[in-house]
């Protein structure tokens, strides 16, 4: 257990995991996240998803303009992977100082219709990202009826993270959003390539969450 005298102070924390969407949010997210963080990395699966070095660069344009006067934010943009993202975009983005690209499998979540549908179509991006040192930031869930909802991230990493890994030895691989102690496990066992993000709320859900009154 941590002692008083071994506490750290997170003075200005940083979010790794930002949605600020855009248009008449940006109000809104924005000024709450200059209020709170140095840094945010702003994640792409808006409508239309923002799969291009080019719109990467725009959006980063409008959460500027939706700081307020007095604060500060640096907002660290990324790509979205799709089936067809191709090795020179991976190229330009690295070149614009793009901080990473997110790995959405179709169907997974909000705005991820043209997420990945199958690993092997963006091979080409990948091993570019694994040649730059570009990170893939990965939404680790595997869709299907014939899965329990709550097995759909040991499932990903089994038959999807671990693929990736062995495909891809030296690609930085952030997995996302961590919600299992298999996952944590899986991460800390995998090496030096592959790190994790913690979303604390996504721990407080169990079971028992969907038929509470």
């Amino acid at each position: 257990m941590m002692s008083f005298d071994e506490r750290m102070t997170i003075s200005l924390p940083d979010d790794w995991h930002h949605h600020f969407r855009d248009g008449e949010y940006l109000k809104t997210t924005v000024p709450f996240a200059a209020a709170r963080f140095g840094r945010c990395i702003a994640m792409p699966n808006l409508k239309p998803p923002v799969t291009t070095t080019d719109q990467a660069l725009a959006y980063k344009e409008r959460i500027l303009a939706a700081i307020p006067p007095g604060q500060s934010l640096e907002p660290l943009m990324t790509l979205y992977l799709t089936d067809t993202t191709t090795e020179g975009e991976i190229q330009k983005a690295v070149e614009a100082g793009i901080a990473g690209v997110k790995l959405y499998p179709a169907g997974a979540t909000t705005n991820s219709d043209s997420g990945v549908t199958a690993l092997e179509k963006p091979a080409k991006a990948l091993r570019k990202m694994e040649e730059l040192g570009l990170p893939l930031l990965i939404h680790g869930e595997v869709v299907g009826s014939d899965i329990d909802i709550f097995d759909r991230e040991a499932v990903f990493i089994a038959t999807r993270l671990e693929y990736l890994i062995q495909t891809y030895p030296r690609l930085r691989i952030v997995l996302e959003h961590c919600t299992t102690k298999e996952a944590v496990d899986f991460v800390k066992r995998a090496g030096p390539n592959v790190a994790a993000t913690i979303t604390a709320h996504h721990l407080l859900y169990n079971r028992n969450a969907p038929f509470a009154q």
